[in-house]
């Protein structure tokens, strides 16, 4: 069920904000309650799901400060898994990467941004996954899942956003044993990218207007 969800809000088929029925999610995950309540508390865990005594469980909503921490957290972890895979760099390590790249390249290509972006996810998660820490490995896991949540915020508009450049940099200075050099074109990215959903949050902030009274 976990993965279930976690791939529905990747696709953008759930959004911030949207409603999950432990009912629905055990006829689609073909499981019982209590392992449906166990995934709800691991999706709590990640930061994808909030639960309250009164709406139930719902996708998270991140507001522009949580967004900002998500990109902080993610500079940070990431430096120092880049640090370690620089110093330990394989040819295995790079055919894997360069795969993920031939897709994200060719789905620009083709215009599908969806896929491309899926593909720039499986990028990073790659590059800490090579990196041999696991725990660092699983929170910069968590803090990619909770991204496809700030696209809610774009209300259908496409991104013109591509990192793919920015991560051929990042490989090359991994190869030449590059971490500094790696860790300052993966931040360029990241920056890049905070600042797009920070403005697509400030703009659909501004779009729905103050709260109202009560």
């Amino acid at each position: 069920m976990f993965s279930l969800v976690v791939e529905a809000v990747q696709d953008q088929r759930l959004r911030a904000g949207d409603r999950l029925v432990e009912r629905e999610l055990a006829e689609a995950a073909g499981a019982n309650r209590q392992a449906i309540r166990n995934g709800l508390l691991r999706l709590v865990n990640a930061g994808l799901v909030e639960i309250s005594r009164n709406k139930g469980a719902r996708i998270v909503r991140l507001s522009a400060a949580e967004a900002e921490q998500v990109f902080e957290a993610r500079m940070v972890v990431e430096t120092g898994l880049l640090q370690s895979l620089a110093r330990n760099y394989t040819a295995e390590a790079s055919a894997a990467l360069q795969d993920i790249l031939r897709a994200e390249g060719a789905a620009y290509d083709e215009g599908n941004v969806v896929q491309a972006r899926h593909h720039s996810r499986r990028f990073h998660m790659e590059m800490g996954r090579l990196a041999g820490n696991k725990h660092l490995s699983q929170l910069l896991y968590d803090l990619i899942n909770c991204q496809p949540l700030l696209m809610s915020h774009r209300h259908g508009r496409p991104s013109e956003f591509s990192g793919h450049n920015l991560h051929i940099k990042t490989m090359g200075a991994l190869a030449r044993g590059e971490g500094d050099e790696a860790v300052h074109y993966n931040n360029q990215l990241l920056t890049a990218l905070k600042s797009e959903m920070l403005l697509d949050i400030k703009a659909a902030d501004d779009q729905d207007g103050p709260p109202g009274p009560g």
